[in-house]
């Protein structure tokens, strides 16, 4: 997907390539339905973890964003619409989740999501 350090979906980079990294589908374990060429290309994304830390962080981020898919009242209320943001605010509120463990998708309070939420927003 990348040669040259370019993308190599498109000829000329589009402004939505510039404001996000298609690898933020894939981490979140979210499809990017919303363009078939972009969602072909992320599903290829594959993640390598030189540290216990690194895996632990990215079963966070799927942790966040299986938790936010499954309570769209909180997902509505973070002003997020889309597959792109729900990936984005996963992956900005994941540290809630780094102690729920891999098959997490329930947290025990849902305010420190909102308080995450809401800190990413000030």
């Amino acid at each position: 997907m990348l040669i040259d350090n370019k993308c190599s979906i498109y000829a000329n980079r589009p402004t939505t390539c510039r404001s996000y990294d298609c690898r933020v589908f894939p981490a979140a374990g979210v499809s990017a339905g919303e363009n078939p060429k972009i969602a072909e290309q992320a599903q290829r994304w594959k993640f390598e973890y030189p540290t216990e830390d690194d895996r632990r962080q990215h079963l966070a981020v799927r942790a966040a964003a299986r938790f936010l898919h499954a309570h769209p009242e909180l997902f509505a209320r973070s002003g997020a619409a889309n597959a792109t943001q729900l990936a984005v605010l996963a992956i900005k509120i994941h540290t809630v989740f780094l102690d729920q463990g891999a098959g997490a998708n329930t947290i025990t309070d849902e305010s420190k999501v909102l308080e995450a939420i809401e800190q990413m927003r000030a």
